[in-house]
C-alpha cells in the first residue's frame, strides 16, 4: 500500500554497480528546488500521522492520549477492599468491571501503544533527512579555519521500500491489537465463569439451607411420634444423624461460595457482598450454537492474518530491493572563519544539488534469496491462518456439544425432580399414618434435594460451556456488550 505520492523520474540505463551523481549549475539547482519543493510539501501532508491520536486498523481503536494519561500518571496499588456499591451483580456488569480494571489488559494495551511508534519510524522514510555538522582544523593550503555544513536528502522514488516497511509496522500493530482482544476475551471468560460459579454455590447454599430445615422438621415429627409412643426411639436418632449431615453439607457449600466470591473479587478488583443476579436466559437464547462457527473474530485468527500481512509486506520490500532508489540531495558548506577548503575563499560557501540514483544491481544472489525467503515466509503465514481457524473451530464445536448435552440433561433432571417431589410428599403422609419408615422419608428428602442440586449444577454446566463456546468463536465482546465501549483507553469495535 502506497502512503505518499512519489515523483516519477525517467531513469537512464545504468551499468552494473554504478552510482550516478549529477552536479548541476546554480540555475538548474533553483529550477529543481522549485520543481520538487511542492513534492516535499505534498508528501509531508499526505503521509503525516493521524492527528486525532486514534488508530483505526483491524478490530479496535486506540486512544493513545487517554492511554498515556492512564498509564503514566500516578497510580495507587491494587486495592481489593473497595466494595461494589450495588446489592445485585449481573453477568455483564461483572465482566465490564473486570476488563476495565484488570492489569493484564493494561499491560497488553501499553504494549500496543508502544508498537505504534514503529509506524512513525517507518514513515520517516517519506520525509526529508536533514543532517548538520560543524568542524575545524588546520590545512597546509588554507591554514586554520572552522566550517559548518547542512545537507538535506529527500527520497523521490524507492519502488516500495518505505511503503513496505510501513505496511510491516502496521501489521505488527494489528497483531498486537489481536493480543489485546485476546486478553480482553480471556478476562471476560474468566470473570463470567467466576460469576456462574458464584451463582452456582449461591443457589446450592439456598438448597442446602432448605434441606437442613426440611430434615429438622422430620426430626421434630419423629420426636413427637416417639414421645407419643407411636414410633420407636430410634427414629429421632436416625433423623438427628441426617440433620448433622445436612448441616455439614451446608457449611461446605458456604465455604465453596466464599471461595468463588474471592475469585470474583480478584477479577473485578473489588469486594462484592451482595447477591448474584439470575443468569440471563434470554441472553443465552440469542447464542446460535452453530456446528460450523464463524472464525473471523477469533483473536488467534486475527493475529495470524496480521502475520500474513507482514509477510506480504516483507515480500514487497524484498522485491523492491531489486530496483533503484532515486533521491534529491541538497547541501551547503559555509566557512565560519579562515578560508573555506572547498572554495579557497575566506569564509566562503559551497552549495550542491544532486539527483542521486543508487542501485544494488548484483549482490551475489542475495536479493533473489531474500525474495525466495519472503515467499516461503508468506506460505508459512497463510498456513498458520488455516491452523488458527481449524483450532478455533475445533474448540468451538467441542464446547457446543458439551453445552447441548448439559441443556438436554437439564430437561431430564427437571422431570426427575418433579417425580421425586411427588414421592417425597407421599412418603410424608405415609409416615404420619405409620405405613412408611422414617428411613424411607429421610432418603426421599435427601434424594429430592440431591435432584435440585443436580438440576442447578446442570444449568451452571450449560452456562460454563456456553461461555467457553462464545470465547472460542471470538463472540464474547458482543455477548457481554463490550463492543463500542472504551476498555482501558482502547475503543473496542465489532
Amino acid at each position: 500500500m502506497q502512503l505518499a505520492p512519489r515523483a516519477r523520474v525517467q531513469i537512464p540505463r545504468i551499468t552494473e554497480g554504478a552510482l550516478v551523481k549529477l552536479k548541476l549549475s546554480g540555475a538548474v539547482c533553483t529550477c529543481l528546488v522549485s520543481l520538487f519543493g511542492p513534492v516535499f510539501v505534498q508528501a509531508a501532508q499526505q503521509s503525516s500521522p493521524p492527528t486525532a491520536g486514534k488508530l483505526d486498523w483491524g478490530a479496535s481503536n486506540l486512544d493513545v492520549q487517554a492511554l498515556s494519561t492512564q498509564l503514566h500518571g500516578d497510580q495507587a496499588s491494587v486495592n481489593l477492599d473497595v466494595e461494589v456499591p450495588d446489592k445485585v451483580l449481573g453477568l455483564d456488569q461483572a465482566v465490564s468491571l473486570a476488563v476495565r480494571s484488570h492489569p493484564s489488559i493494561a499491560d497488553a494495551v501499553a504494549t500496543l501503544a508502544e508498537s505504534t511508534s514503529a509506524i512513525e519510524v517507518a514513515r520517516g522514510g517519506y520525509f526529508p533527512q536533514v543532517t548538520a555538522g560543524l568542524g575545524g582544523g588546520n590545512s597546509t593550503l588554507t591554514g586554520s579555519g572552522n566550517t559548518t555544513s547542512v545537507s538535506v536528502s529527500q527520497m523521490l522514488n524507492d519502488f516500495g521500500k518505505v511503503s513496505g516497511a510501513v505496511d510491516q509496522a502496521k501489521a505488527g500493530v494489528s497483531k498486537q491489537q489481536a493480543v489485546v482482544l485476546k486478553q480482553i476475551d480471556k478476562i471476560a471468560q474468566q470473570t463470567a465463569e467466576a460469576v456462574v460459579n458464584a451463582h452456582r454455590y449461591q443457589v446450592l447454599e439456598a438448597i442446602s439451607g432448605e434441606q437442613v430445615a426440611a430434615v429438622e422438621n422430620v426430626l421434630l415429627m419423629a420426636q413427637l411420634r416417639a414421645n407419643a409412643g407411636v414410633s420407636t426411639r430410634s427414629d429421632p436418632i436416625q433423623a438427628e444423624t441426617r440433620v448433622q449431615n445436612a448441616r455439614a453439607d451446608l457449611m461446605q457449600v458456604r465455604a465453596q461460595r466464599a471461595q468463588a466470591m474471592e475469585r470474583l473479587r480478584t477479577l473485578i478488583g473489588a469486594r462484592f457482598t451482595g447477591t448474584i443476579a439470575p443468569l440471563p436466559e434470554d441472553q443465552a437464547a440469542q447464542v446460535q450454537l452453530d456446528p460450523n462457527p464463524d472464525t473471523n473474530s477469533i483473536p488467534d485468527v486475527l493475529a495470524a492474518k496480521a502475520d500474513m500481512n507482514s509477510a506480504i509486506a516483507q515480500l514487497d520490500v524484498a522485491k523492491a530491493q531489486r530496483w533503484p532508489t532515486l533521491s534529491l540531495d541538497v547541501s551547503e558548506n559555509k566557512g565560519l572563519s579562515g578560508i573555506n577548503p572547498s572554495t579557497f575563499v575566506p569564509e566562503g560557501s559551497y552549495r550542491t544539488v544532486m539527483v542521486n540514483v543508487s542501485w544494488n544491481v548484483f549482490q551475489g544472489g542475495a536479493l533473489n534469496a531474500q525474495v525466495k525467503g519472503a515467499e516461503n515466509a508468506l506460505a508459512s503465514a497463510r498456513s498458520r491462518v488455516q491452523v488458527a481457524r481449524l483450532n478455533g473451530s475445533d474448540n468451538a464445536r467441542g464446547y457446543r456439544e458439551l453445552a447441548i448435552g448439559a441443556r438436554d440433561r437439564l430437561g431430564v433432571l427437571g422431570e426427575r425432580k418433579q417425580s421425586i417431589t411427588q414421592a417425597r410428599d407421599l412418603y410424608r403422609e405415609e409416615y404420619k399414618l405409620g405405613t412408611r419408615s422414617i428411613l424411607d422419608l429421610l432418603n426421599a428428602e435427601q434424594e429430592f434435594y440431591q435432584a435440585a442440586s443436580d438440576e442447578e449444577s446442570a444449568r451452571d454446566d450449560f452456562w460454563i460451556n456456553l461461555i467457553a463456546y462464545v470465547d472460542a468463536t471470538g463472540a464474547g465482546r458482543d455477548f457481554y456488550g463490550l463492543n463500542r465501549t472504551h476498555v482501558q483507553g482502547m475503543e473496542v469495535l465489532p
